[in-house]
């Protein structure tokens, strides 16, 4: 399956990796990269690998969370008539859930 990034997804990852830049330095950084691009790989293999995200139960599109890291969860939902997964927010577990759940809202992406 293709994977499509969300904008916010995107923002928020940029900006943990950022983060991890300068406290924690480019190879720390680097290897937090990695390891969430092994993710999205293991993710288009298998797009079910994700538990079911309770915090986004009862929305029009059933969302998946897959925890990537020990504070960040990528929250994702599965297109099968286009074969897309689409990736909504890469949310840090460490911020209140409603934050997560003003994020998401249920349109294409």
């Amino acid at each position: 399956m293709r994977i499509d990034w969300s904008e916010r997804a995107v923002t928020r990852f940029d900006k943990a990796v950022g983060y991890g830049r300068v406290a924690f330095g480019i190879k720390a950084a680097q290897r937090f990269y990695q390891r969430i691009k092994h993710c999205e790989a293991l993710l288009a293999l298998n797009p079910q690998m994700g538990k079911v995200e309770p915090l986004l139960v009862g929305r029009k599109y059933e969302y998946r969370s897959l925890v990537v890291h020990e504070h960040f969860k990528m929250i994702y939902r599965v297109d099968d008539a286009r074969d897309i997964i689409y990736i909504i927010d890469f949310w840090d577990v460490r911020q209140e859930p409603q934050t997560l759940t003003d994020g998401v809202s249920d349109t294409k992406r």
